[in-house]
Formats: C-alpha cells, sequence, structure tokens
C-alpha cells in the first residue's frame, strides 16, 4: 500500500509535471500529493499560505501548515519550482517558519524532498536535515516516508523514532569522517612505522628494521584520493595518449564528472582544486577561489573564459587538457 501510493506521489511531484512549471502551479500537485496522503483542506489538515503574525508589525505566510483534529499544527511545508535546486537560502527560509511556529518538523519539496527536524533531540543550533528523498518509484526512503507522514499512521512515537535513526546516521557519518581524517593525519602515519617494527622485533633486530623502514616510504592515503602533483607526471604521462585538438576545443574534465554535481558541491564549498597538465609531460595545479560563483554562473563557460585556456592561447602554452575537481 505504502509502495502504491509513493510511486502515485512520484508521478504527481515529479513524472506527470513539466519541467518549467511555476510555484503556484506546483502548488496544486502539492496539495494534490497530500491528499493521497489522506491530508485534505477540506477536512482542515491544510492550511494553504496562512498568514500569522510575528511580532509587532510583522506576518510570515508559510507555504502549508498541517493540522491535526485538535487544530494543532503538526509540520510546516515550503515548496519551490522543482527545476531549481534546493539550496540552503529556499532551508533557511524554512527553518524561520519552523522556529516561529515552534515546530520541530518542517518539509521542503521541490527537485525531491527533505525534511528537518528542529527539537531536543539533536545538539545544534540549526534545524538538522534528517533525509533527502528523491522522486525515484519503489524507493524505499519515500516508502518510509508514506509510512511515517500519512495521516493514519503520523504519531510522535514513530517520529521519534524515525528521528532517533536518521540522527544515529548522521552521527555515523560524522565519526566516520573523524576517524579518516585521524588515520590521515600526519602524526599518527608516524606511528605505523613503530607498530611495524614491533611486528617484526622477534624475527630481527631492531637496527636492521629501522634502517629498511628509512629506504620505505609508508602513508595512508584515501582511496578516491586524487594523484599528487609530484605524481601527476609520472602516472598520468607513463603511456602516450592521443587528444584530438581538431575541433579546437580543450579538454576539461570535471571532478564530480556531471557539471550538475560538479556546481552543486562547488556552491557549497566555494573552492575547487584547477590541474594542468601540458605536452611536456609537466602539470600545474592551483586553487580556484570561487567566492563570487553563483547558481546562475556556468561551470565550463567560467573556466574557458580565463585568459590561458582561451582558444588560441591553450595551444600557444601548450596545454594538453585540465582536471578541475572539488577535492585536492
Amino acid at each position: 500500500m505504502n509502495n502504491e501510493k509513493w510511486n502515485e506521489i512520484c508521478f504527481i511531484l515529479s513524472d506527470n509535471i513539466r519541467t518549467d512549471i511555476s510555484e503556484s502551479d506546483f502548488e496544486l500537485n502539492v496539495v494534490q500529493a497530500l491528499r493521497v496522503l489522506d491530508w485534505k483542506e477540506y477536512s482542515g489538515d491544510i492550511e494553504i499560505r496562512p498568514s500569522f503574525q510575528v511580532g509587532a508589525s510583522n506576518r510570515i505566510t508559510p507555504d502549508f501548515v498541517i493540522k491535526d483534529s485538535d487544530n494543532r499544527k503538526l509540520f510546516v511545508i515550503e515548496i519551490k519550482q522543482p527545476n531549481i535546486p534546493l539550496n540552503s537560502r529556499f532551508q533557511q527560509q524554512l527553518f524561520s517558519y519552523m522556529r516561529q511556529l515552534k515546530l520541530e518538523y518542517g518539509i521542503l519539496i521541490g527537485q525531491g524532498i527533505q525534511i528537518f527536524y528542529d527539537g531536543n533531540l539533536a545538539k545544534q543550533e540549526d534545524p538538522i536535515l534528517l533525509e533527502t528523498i528523491k522522486f525515484t518509484k519503489d524507493n524505499d526512503k519515500g516508502l518510509k516516508f508514506v509510512e511515517i507522514f500519512a495521516k493514519e499512521n503520523f504519531n510522535q512515537e514513530s517520529l521519534r523514532n524515525f528521528t532517533l535513526n536518521g540522527l544515529k546516521k548522521l552521527n555515523r557519518r560524522e565519526e566516520h569522517k573523524e576517524l579518516t581524517k585521524k588515520l590521515l593525519d600526519e602524526n599518527y602515519q608516524e606511528k605505523i612505522s613503530e607498530l611495524i617494527k614491533q611486528d617484526f622485533l622477534d624475527q630481527y633486530d631492531g637496527e636492521l628494521i629501522e634502517s629498511v623502514l628509512e629506504n620505505l616510504r609508508i602513508e595512508i592515503r584515501a582511496k578516491n584520493a586524487l594523484p599528487t602533483q609530484s605524481e601527476l607526471p609520472k602516472r598520468e604521462f607513463s603511456k602516450e595518449r592521443i587528444v584530438d585538438y581538431s575541433n579546437g576545443i580543450l579538454p576539461i574534465e570535471l571532478n564530480p564528472s556531471t557539471e550538475y554535481e560538479f556546481k552543486r558541491r562547488l556552491l557549497l564549498t566555494k573552492t575547487a582544486y584547477i590541474t594542468t597538465f601540458y605536452k611536456n609531460g609537466t602539470s600545474k595545479q592551483k586553487v580556484w577561489n570561487a567566492n563570487r560563483f553563483r547558481e546562475t554562473s556556468g561551470v565550463l563557460g567560467n573556466l574557458r573564459s580565463r585568459p590561458e585556456f582561451r582558444n588560441g592561447e591553450w595551444q600557444k602554452l601548450g596545454i594538453e587538457k585540465v582536471l578541475v575537481s572539488i577535492d585536492k
């Protein structure tokens, strides 16, 4: 049953809409999707664009407020055009409504669904993102969304369990990042030699082990790490490569590979790393400070507008290709 409801929501909010649908038209689709979850304006479950007094002279107007049969506010929904990526500005708008209305849960709907929590279970100043759900059929996260937020099942105990599980996953990811950082730290890597020495002391003389270790380089690196600048010529140019220059366009490779994903991450990090490879087998890397990069900016257009990457100039400089990566 949840599977059928979620797939219908995907149809209403993604599969069956125009790519250029306006926010006002998309609002009607959201109302229809809420009906699938049995929340109805007719029953008094939904307030659409209600206006609330804030302070002496200000008012706020969220897109939707969902209420129970006792007229108590349960959660707030903010919607955005599905052709615009959900960003921090939209999130901050939702956060403001959550705080002003004193609601623990808020939902942002656009290209997908984002569920936020702002309560005592999370020790964080801003509301925390519990889940991001894409509009794909038979999505397990979508089925869980239906299970938790359908009117017939909606209760505080289920919400609490959902929230605790979400926070546990987030904490696990943070712990994973923290441990990874510790293992990659130079201070820890110095300990590896000592661990190796201890492991072989029952077989070899300590002085011999130290002598061998002095001639070895032992390090821990992330599997997806890019090669260092000193390694690039050896690794990248160890065999002859054929690059097509016939179209006069400089080959530029992005990491992440899609311009959409690269742009999304660049808007968050505001920093990328540009590695330029030359025909003579050398390479140079420099930092791209993207503080002025905006959502309306184009990634490849921005890069190709650089003086050294313009047509005619990169050929003179002997540039073979360019790799632009978010991660160093």
